[in-house]
């Protein structure tokens, strides 16, 4: 495939790849480098990207800074390039996990000059448009993160790595489903998880069961949810994530309340939220209130419904969270406090408020 059309989505302005990289690069570019070296480093960024994004960005910056310090004559030039484009890039997607989209997009733009002058291998370039994808859909952006999750998909199937096509599957179903295409996301998702083996990356296999359970929720097929969860439950114990369990328990809160089980609804959601709050995720406490207001709205209990979106408000202020997200719980808690509240509007600005999560779970 060609270079330029391969990058064509990206939208990026050509920056030389050989300027500054920023604090920590100088000292490891002194030292003596090894194609061994970064590639491990590579590796070991890759395994904290689940429990330490920091440690993430740092092993990713030390690869970035061991492939910028290769010796050209004796690797090759197309080949060293290759190298940092695939330094880069992985550090690029350590900024994202990271929640730093500005750094992200920097090395973002280096990767791809990087890999401008190497080999043009297709699975590189799949990587790199992979990992833009991500990027893209963590900014928001879902229709050019849909756009390029189709060229790396063809890729990866041209190439006969169907475990990496069944990967953009699974991030085209979340993204669509963020696109507000929930029924489109349960199509991507299960799709891709017939193509990949649960061994080789159970944590994504759960993650996207647990995402293909909640787009079934959003959908109102609260009963296939809830069969679907129960199958996956034992996944979620086994894999001993204290958040994943957490989530475990806010989606079976949704479900109930789907099912019209209130009492049930309340005390999973109840518990969720109390366990956001203790581990300090503003934003997830927010979203689970909501869906704890909508039970108590149910209930009949507008004076605690009230209370519960004014702490999400003070939540959102204190921790600086997205404008327009503020503003969307401002107007929640001026309809409740005017007598204008309603279940609808409370569910609409649930559902504009999970639009705007920025860190996308694969």
């Amino acid at each position: 495939m060609n270079q330029d059309l391969s990058f064509a989505s990206l939208d990026l302005s050509r920056e030389t790849a050989s300027g500054e990289s920023g604090s920590g690069f100088s000292l490891w570019r002194r030292s003596p480098q090894s194609w061994g070296l970064c590639e491990s480093l590579i590796a070991r960024s890759q395994a904290c990207r689940y429990q330490d994004p920091e440690q993430m960005v740092l092993l990713a910056q030390r690869a970035a800074a061991v492939a910028e310090g290769l010796d050209v004559n004796e690797y090759g030039r197309e080949l060293v390039a290759d190298l940092r484009a695939r330094a880069f890039a992985e550090l690029s997607n350590a900024h994202r996990v990271a929640d730093d989209l500005e750094a992200a997009e920097r090395m973002l733009r280096r990767a791809v000059e990087w890999s401008s002058r190497g080999t043009q291998d297709p699975l590189l370039l799949a990587r790199i448009m992979r990992l833009a994808a991500l990027l893209r859909g963590a900014q928001r952006r879902f229709s050019e993160a849909l756009t390029l999750l189709d060229a790396v998909y063809q890729l990866y199937e041209r190439n006969g790595d169907r475990s990496n096509a069944a990967r953009a599957l699974l991030s085209k179903g979340i993204f669509t489903g963020h696109n507000n295409d929930p029924e489109g996301a349960i199509r991507y998702l299960t799709a891709g998880l017939t193509m990949i083996n649960p061994a080789t990356d159970p944590k994504l296999v759960l993650s996207s069961i647990h995402n293909l359970t909640g787009f079934l929720a959003d959908c109102g097929r609260f009963q296939e949810a809830r069969r679907l969860l129960q199958r996956a439950r034992r996944a979620y114990f086994a894999e001993g994530d204290r958040l994943n369990l957490i989530k475990l328990r806010w989606l079976e809160g949704r479900i109930a309340t789907g099912l019209g089980e209130l009492d049930c609804a309340e005390e999973a959601l109840g518990e969720a939220q109390r366990a956001f709050v203790e581990i300090g995720l503003g934003y997830h406490v927010a979203l689970v209130s909501l869906d704890l207001a909508a039970v108590w709205l149910e209930k009949g209990r507008t004076r605690e419904v009230g209370r519960i979106v004014a702490e999400a408000v003070t939540i959102f202020r204190s921790r600086r969270i997205a404008r327009e997200a503020l503003a969307a719980l401002l107007l929640l808690k001026e309809a409740l406090e005017a007598d204008r509240g309603s279940l609808e509007l409370l569910q609409a600005v649930r559902t504009y408020l999970k639009r705007l999560e920025t860190r996308p779970a694969i």
